[in-house]
């Protein structure tokens, strides 16, 4: 009788570690399932959002700021003619005076209490930024903020001075978005001043 219970305890433990594989194979089967529905939804839709072919006109840089922030991008504006009070460059950008086609900048801005403030090429469109603040660490290193006029994109710029003169002082540092999202950083130089 003693003989005759082992097979049987035997094969009811095979049959449950069986069924235990199975359960474990399609509970397996359903979590990717699930992560797989999931992750389309996750995912911004801001791929599609962009130009498609040359005759349409790009998305609105707030609507991609929207859909996907991580899209975002500072360009550099051609203003040949600007007299803004603050301008920056790329730093490894080369400004001739005498040459409109250098006057490729990054940022460009007016005295304080000016309207708008600054002026920053985001993706493929210039926008008005308005001054947030600006504070000066115990090391000298300023930290100037600007936040776009609808307020949804925030820029940091993080500068060490490098010249200054009777009317202008040159700087040195870099540049990024940090709202909505942290883009890297661009390093950057200029000058405010006549």
């Amino acid at each position: 009788m003693s003989g005759a219970r082992a097979p049987d305890l035997q094969e009811k433990a095979m049959t449950r570690s069986g069924s235990n594989t199975k359960n474990a194979i399609l509970l397996g089967g359903i979590i990717m399932l699930v992560a797989a529905c999931g992750g389309d939804r996750a995912q911004p839709e801001a791929t599609n959002e962009f130009k498609k072919s040359v005759e349409e006109p790009s998305p609105q840089v707030q609507q991609v700021a929207d859909r996907d922030p991580q899209a975002l991008e500072i360009r550099t504006m051609h203003a040949p003619d600007t007299d803004a009070y603050c301008t920056f460059t790329q730093a490894a950008h080369t400004f001739v005076y005498d040459d409109p086609a250098t006057w490729r900048f990054v940022f460009l801005s007016e005295p304080a209490g000016e309207t708008p403030s600054a002026r920053i090429k985001i993706n493929d469109e210039e926008l008005a930024f308005q001054r947030a603040d600006r504070t000066t660490d115990d090391e000298g290193l300023q930290t100037w903020r600007f936040r776009s006029e609808d307020r949804r994109i925030l820029v940091e710029m993080k500068l060490k001075e490098a010249e200054s003169g009777p009317e202008n002082t040159d700087y040195t540092g870099t540049m990024a978005i940090i709202e909505p999202t942290t883009t890297e950083r661009m390093r950057i130089k200029g000058s405010c001043g006549v």
